[in-house]
């Protein structure tokens, strides 16, 4: 294979990389926020929870978090302070965008149904503090987050 081939390759699986951990970092925040209290998620009377609607939107971020792995996936695996200062702000702003998008993906059905309207903006903006809303939740999400970013970093350094 030319080097170019390589290369190509090795972005691909990079992307794919970032992607597949972002999607599992956004998918854990959004759980984390649903079911702030593990006793609570135990305990839940699951007849009175709206489960397509929490199964729909956890979906929809996850994939959220796919496509802003994705499309910020460079930003992971440089070598050094920099690389991995470069990956964590990478990691927020995938993060945010994965909240984001996620809202959007989350919220359309509803958007077809219904037609779009100003408190939409609202609804998907408010995707963009999943992080910290989930961190207040339960703080010990704050370790498990920069580990999922780190690992994706780590990986991703070795496709490079």
């Amino acid at each position: 294979m030319t080097q170019q081939q390589t290369q190509n390759v090795n972005k691909a699986a990079r992307k794919r990389v970032v992607a597949v951990v972002l999607a599992l970092a956004s998918l854990a925040l959004f759980l984390a926020m649903i079911f702030e209290d593990i006793g609570e998620f135990a305990t839940a009377d699951w007849t009175n929870l709206p489960v397509g609607l929490i199964v729909r939107y956890a979906f929809a971020m996850g994939l959220g978090g796919a496509l802003a792995g994705y499309i910020l996936a460079g930003w992971f695996g440089k070598s050094g302070i920099f690389g991995w200062l470069l990956a964590f702000v990478g990691g927020f702003l995938a993060t945010t965008c994965a909240g984001i998008i996620g809202s959007a993906f989350g919220l359309a059905p509803d958007l077809l149904s219904d037609g779009f309207q100003a408190s939409d903006i609202l609804a998907i903006a408010a995707g963009a503090f999943v992080l910290p809303l989930a961190i207040i939740g339960w703080p010990i999400l704050l370790p498990i987050w920069l580990a999922l970013v780190g690992l994706a970093h780590v990986l991703a350094g070795k496709r490079r």
